[in-house]
């Protein structure tokens, strides 16, 4: 008989993990709370040469090679303040990464899956479990229906309600900011997108990082000719009014971001802002690593086992990777489904403990979060600390260390803030 595997949350993680597991022989049943998932939904991703290995290992390499594009160079600005004008900092020409829409990929994922294999509209209320299985009770349009298995994988997020009921008293942290999304249709725009390719260089053929007081921007193309574009905000935490921490604003928080913009960006920029259709704003939370994630016949996967910052474009790559690892784990003990969880427990946690702390880290260096921006002077850096806003520094085993090195003498000044002393200020 085959595993049988309840997957909570039907996301990325969740139906990649899916994907995984019925490669492995397993039975698999994926239960998301929302109602449907359409094809507007989400914004760009950056997919890292290892995601790309294991979607090749989920049998998706050709169709996610036709609905992706390389973007293999990564470039970092300086914005003037004064002129509105970019200053280059430093650039990578092996960063390897290919872009797409997440909701194009998720439909691939989806596709992959026999029908009936995703249940929407079905919110989980109740978790129990044995020596010999587990249960799921989810609320749905026709009442409480309940499902059995042999294991559950906890693939829903950073609120997961699996994790607040195995790990008591943990709690999500504000990182202090939160990132505005959208996207543009350059075949709609081609004026536009003859602009942002003069200001942006090497716009489709990488991504660019635009760094101002405070703040950061990136920006770089989708398939479908289509801009994809996010702007890093430092703000007090907004209130959330459910699950999701996506936030839909309205007309005045529109003209405000747009007023904000035009102070801050370039001018194709703040055009780019204006043109898009529906831009939305996430809100940004990661949790400190936890070093256990199998409890039981229950497992955490994703953002629900190690919630992360954007800023390493790590959230939906380690997703995959999760999803990738447990199919190899369960292909490796197939009769032994709980040993099978350790073994991908043992090996995923090292790993994302690292990554997460990286995201955070390198996040509030780009965001001016260990020094006074104001003071601090990007154009004038050494190459080895403009280095430091590069996404090649994940292998970096301990890359606070090496940033608090490199910037001096940091005084800390509050909850995960620093002021940089340097002579210039003495």
């Amino acid at each position: 008989m085959p595993t049988k595997v309840v997957i909570i949350g039907g996301s990325v993680g969740g139906v990649s993990t899916a994907v995984a597991l019925q490669k492995a022989g397993c039975d698999v049943t994926v239960l998301e709370r929302a109602a449907s998932i359409v094809a507007t939904t989400g914004a760009g991703l950056g997919l890292d040469p290892k995601t790309c290995a294991a979607l090749t290992r989920l049998g998706l390499r050709d169709i996610f090679e036709e609905y992706s594009q390389p973007i293999p160079t990564e470039e970092y600005r300086w914005i003037d303040h004064a002129t509105k004008s970019a200053i280059s900092l430093i650039k990578n020409d092996k960063h390897l990464h290919r872009s797409m829409h997440w909701s194009a990929l998720h439909r691939l994922l989806i596709q992959a899956l026999p029908e009936g294999a995703v249940n929407f509209s079905h919110k989980v209320v109740l978790l129990e479990q044995s020596e010999s299985g587990v249960a799921v009770t989810a609320e749905t349009p026709n009442g409480e229906e309940k499902y059995h298995g042999d294991i559950v994988i906890a693939a829903d997020g950073v609120g997961s309600f699996a994790r607040k009921q195995l790990v008591p008293g943990d709690e999500r942290r504000y990182a202090g900011m939160v990132a505005w999304r959208g996207v543009c249709d350059g075949n709609a725009h081609p004026e536009l997108l003859a602009e942002l390719k003069e200001d942006f260089e090497t716009l489709g053929n990488g991504i660019i990082f635009d760094i101002a007081d405070r703040c950061m921007n990136l920006i770089y193309m989708i398939p479908g000719n289509r801009i994809n574009w996010l702007w890093y905000r430092d703000a007090p935490e907004p209130k959330l009014g459910s699950h999701s921490v996506t936030i839909r604003p309205n007309a005045e928080d529109m003209q405000k971001l747009y007023r904000d913009a035009e102070n801050t960006w370039t001018p194709a920029f703040v055009k780019l802002i204006k043109t898009s259709k529906a831009p939305f704003m996430n809100v940004i939370y990661d949790k400190d690593p936890i070093t256990q994630w199998v409890f039981g016949r229950v497992a955490l996967m994703g953002e629900a086992a190690h919630p992360t910052t954007p800023h390493g474009s790590r959230s939906t790559n380690m997703s995959i990777q999760d999803a990738d690892c447990l199919g190899r784990c369960f292909e490796a003990q197939p009769h032994d489904p709980v040993a099978a969880l350790h073994k991908y427990a043992e090996e995923r946690i090292p790993q994302t403990t690292k990554e997460v702390l990286f995201s955070r880290h390198v996040g509030e260096v780009r965001q001016g979060h260990w020094f006074d921006p104001v003071k601090f002077d990007w154009p004038s850096q050494t190459p080895e600390i403009k280095s430091l806003l590069l996404n090649d520094k994940q292998t970096e085993p301990d890359y606070k260390k090496c940033a608090t090195e490199l910037l001096g003498n940091v005084q800390t000044i509050g909850k995960g803030q620093s002021a940089l002393a340097t002579d210039r200020e003495q």
